[in-house]
């Protein structure tokens, strides 16, 4: 199994967290965290994607998974070649052209969306030789929706992502500090933007945390919960529920696709943590 990461040109940072490329020899069926929305454009093979509480969605040349609120699962056809994008927030608000709430937890065809002029991308990426000749060819597109669509983007919520980025305990009347917005208008904005209000981004992200904690070295369940969660069985079911396996099969690297991630991540110098927006 072959997982490898590239970053977006720097005029998409915001928008675009990373590139990466998937292949695998075997069929394999993996588990995954919930994350971010992703684009994936098959280059060969097939396979299955499961969301949480969903039927499997059979995979199509180029497919768009919105913002997963639970663990989720792929099983993948031997051979299988993937090329992928994790689409940020902001990107979404911006490039999508629907609120993320409207596709969490759903797979759909990604021209269902996009229309046919994501077909020509679609094309170019399928023709490219290299992973950088890929990741310029979703640069040209990514960059021309952009422009295209800033300027009619609703108001981003630099608060909430201030809010998930913040170190300490994802607190939500902190939040509510940190905004000049009212309740109502976050949870619009999250919405929008995330895919999920911010108490349910809260719980997401709280367990994302752990994860990561407990990958870089975390002595016990205690350290791995935080401040928030007291209860053992608790935490065991946030975990299973927004990771896939239990902490203790994590830690017995149960979930190989999810520590390739990571590992990934680091050697090219992308996001390292799960958790990251």
């Amino acid at each position: 199994m072959l997982l490898t990461y590239l970053r977006p040109r720097a005029d998409l940072i915001d928008y675009v967290r990373a590139y990466y490329y998937f292949e695998t020899p075997d069929e394999t069926e993996q588990p995954l965290c919930a994350e971010l929305g992703n684009i994936r454009v098959l280059l060969r093979g097939g396979g299955w994607v499961t969301p949480p509480n969903g039927p499997a969605y059979r995979t199509t040349d180029a497919f768009l998974i919105g913002p997963t609120m639970g663990a989720y699962s792929i099983r993948c056809e031997a051979g299988t070649r993937v090329f992928g994008v994790g689409i940020r927030p902001r990107g979404w608000g911006v490039m999508m052209g629907v609120s993320a709430a409207e596709l969490t937890d759903r797979i759909v065809d990604l021209t269902a969306i996009a229309g046919r002029v994501a077909g020509g991308a679609i094309g170019r990426i399928g023709e490219a030789k290299t992973l950088r000749e890929m990741a310029r060819a979703a640069d040209d597109y990514f960059a021309d929706l952009v422009e295209a669509r800033l300027q009619r983007a609703c108001a981003y919520p630099e608060a909430l992502e201030h809010w998930l980025r913040d170190p300490g305990d994802l607190d939500i009347d902190r939040l509510l500090e940190m905004s000049d917005k009212s309740q109502r208008q976050i949870d619009r904005l999250a919405q929008t933007y995330f895919g999920a209000s911010p108490k349910r981004l809260q719980r997401k992200y709280r367990t994302l945390r752990a994860a990561d904690r407990m990958r870089n070295g975390a002595a016990n369940w205690r350290d791995a919960a935080g401040v928030s969660i007291y209860d053992q069985s608790h935490f065991i079911r946030e975990f299973r529920n927004f990771i896939g396996v239990t902490p203790g099969q994590f830690a017995a690297q149960e979930a190989a696709l999810i520590k390739q991630v990571q590992k990934s991540r680091r050697v090219r110098g992308a996001a390292v943590n799960l958790a990251e927006i």
